[in-house]
């Protein structure tokens, strides 16, 4: 049986383990979206030709509408980046006017539903990472969750990309089972009180004030 390790403060983790991560790629399927090395946002067109609630949630909130293709092998050239099924719309938030210029994807049902989705919940519960960091915090975090953020077994990684995108070509979304997704790294700072992108209690349309222990301790 695992011994119970103490539990660690994300804010310091992430902190912590931000040289590793930078020094091996395998260790992370994407980059942190979080600091694209200026403090002016960069502005990012419109690819998708989305409707609905969940667009309009997403616009409405100050956020872009992208589509994004799943791809295995982003840890690789990209000429040996395989395209997986069909794109994916997501909501692009980067509204803070912070100096890392922050960003935050999430699914469009996450910001638009009167229902509560898993990677809401995820976000809200503010879960501290157990254990010791091996590699990138914000996936051993989603994968503590019940997320999931593995492209197959090999290190070659995947992620949600978007070649126009002028910060993030690719990240790396943290997946539940009902298929909504925040990207890891939102999920991961928020849980260390540090927003990126958007707040998103700010945006969810769901009441936040009676929420299902789904994460509870």
């Amino acid at each position: 049986m695992p011994t119970t390790r103490p539990r660690i403060a994300l804010a310091a983790t992430l902190l912590a383990a931000g040289a590793a991560i930078a020094l091996s790629a395998c260790t992370a399927p994407a980059p942190s979206p979080t600091d694209s090395g200026s403090t002016t946002p960069t502005a990012v067109p419109t690819d998708s030709h989305a409707s609905g609630p969940g667009a309009a949630a997403c616009e409405k909130a100050g956020g872009v509408v992208q589509s994004r293709q799943p791809t295995w092998g982003t840890n690789n050239d990209p000429a040996q980046w395989v395209e997986l099924g069909e794109p994916i719309d997501v909501c692009r938030f980067q509204t803070l006017g912070d100096e890392a210029n922050s960003r935050l994807y999430a699914d469009l049902v996450t910001i638009s539903s009167s229902k509560p989705t898993l990677a809401a919940l995820a976000y809200l519960s503010k879960t501290q990472f157990e254990g010791s960091i091996t590699g990138n915090p914000a996936s051993q975090l989603c994968v503590q969750l019940g997320g999931a953020i593995s492209y197959g077994p090999s290190p070659a990684g995947g992620g949600l990309v978007n070649t126009d995108d002028p910060d993030d070509v690719v990240f790396a979304p943290c997946y539940f089972a009902d298929g909504s997704f925040i990207d890891e790294w939102g999920i991961a700072y928020y849980a260390g009180g540090d927003a990126r992108g958007i707040d998103l209690t700010t945006v969810f349309a769901f009441d936040q004030s009676s929420l299902p222990p789904v994460f509870a301790g």
